[in-house]
């Protein structure tokens, strides 16, 4: 029974690897859309996978649910770049 849950989620990684790119390499505007939706919906996935008291569906879920977090900040990224928070300007030191 284990390799076949292994042989229904190894396709299904593929597939989520697939559409995580095609989000990541989307474009401004389009990029933050994809990314979001996306997110959340591997998100969604991941935790009602976690329902599931098997072993390999909870990895699962737990590795969806990290991959869902990465697009969701992906998809939080600011478009005008040109203030940088985390700059350290060491020479005004008096």
């Amino acid at each position: 029974m284990l390799y076949v849950k292994l042989l229904l989620l190894l396709p299904f990684f593929a597939v989520i690897f697939q559409i995580y790119s095609y989000a990541v390499t989307r474009q401004r505007e389009e990029r933050q859309r994809v990314c979001r939706g996306l997110g959340i919906t591997l998100m969604t996935v991941g935790i009602t996978s976690l329902v599931s008291r098997d072993y390999l569906f909870v990895s699962a879920g737990l590795i969806l649910m990290m991959i869902g977090f990465r697009l969701v900040a992906h998809g939080l990224d600011r478009l005008d770049k040109t203030i940088y928070i985390d700059r350290y300007d060491g020479s005004k030191h008096d």
